[in-house]
């Protein structure tokens, strides 16, 4: 399997604070090619993919909030992602949704997705654990997100980690959104009660699984991402996850 492997820059967001140009070229130095943009750390798009670009890094895509994908900071939005270079951006919605929030800002996200496709950008919503949260009448948001939206103008980021600690199945759910799945949140998940992070490889996870059935269902990107709980150093932490899931992926 060749699937590229990006890195969320969140992971490292510590490191690149402290030291910006020396966190990406270790970035570069692990055997990272592309990124997944949190944040330009005071630099204009435009001046960060410059900084990438230095570094031997591309901005495979990049994180927005849905305030920033409606109305009229939509065009900004998209602008920034041509600056960066990047062909995906990934939004999430809040922990504190109804379904009729769920139903509203699908179909605002659909739509922005439909925009955006017109200037060579794919949306995506990228989940976490709440969505698989059953409301009183039995309805989960992540079932609204997809089920109410066309596949062909919002896609999906999968983060494997949430949907496992939102008690549902990564596989399962790389299935139902085959053809609509460029991303995949390739993150582990620690043994015991906390169901910590933990990185790629060394945890209850199936990574094994998950890389298998990638391109099976039209996955472009495996993302590493590790939010806290590293080890040792979050860059200690990708490097030993990029080793991980580069070994998985040799067979």
């Amino acid at each position: 399997m060749s699937l590229p492997i990006a890195l969320q820059l969140y992971t490292v967001r510590e490191s690149l604070t402290a030291d910006l140009e020396g966190t990406l070229k270790e970035l570069a130095n692990i055997g990272y090619k592309n990124v997944e943009v949190a944040g330009t750390y005071g630099k204009t798009a435009s001046e960060f993919a410059k900084l990438l670009s230095d570094h031997g890094l591309t901005a495979m895509g990049m994180h927005s909030g849905l305030p920033t994908l409606v109305g009229d900071e939509l065009a900004k939005t998209l602008q920034d992602a041509k600056d960066l270079g990047a062909s995906y951006i990934a939004c999430s919605f809040k922990s504190d949704f109804t379904h009729e929030d769920y139903v509203t800002h699908s179909a605002e996200l659909a739509e922005a997705a439909d925009k955006a496709a017109s200037m060579g950008v794919t949306i995506c919503y990228h989940n976490h654990s709440f969505e698989f949260i059953k409301d009183d009448q039995g309805r989960r948001g992540m079932d609204t997100i997809y089920d109410s939206t066309v596949g062909s103008m919002l896609q999906a980021e999968l983060d494997i980690y949430w949907v496992q600690h939102g008690k549902d199945e990564p596989i399962a759910w790389m299935m139902k959104l085959a053809g609509r799945l460029p991303l995949l949140h390739v993150k582990d998940m620690e043994d015991g009660e906390a169901r910590g992070f933990a990185e790629v490889g060394t945890g209850t996870v199936d990574i094994k699984a998950a890389v298998e059935y990638a391109p099976k269902v039209g996955v472009k990107y495996l993302i590493i991402e590790q939010d806290s709980n590293w080890k040792g150093s979050p860059l200690e932490s990708a490097k030993l996850s990029f080793d991980n899931l580069t070994a998985i992926l040799a067979g």
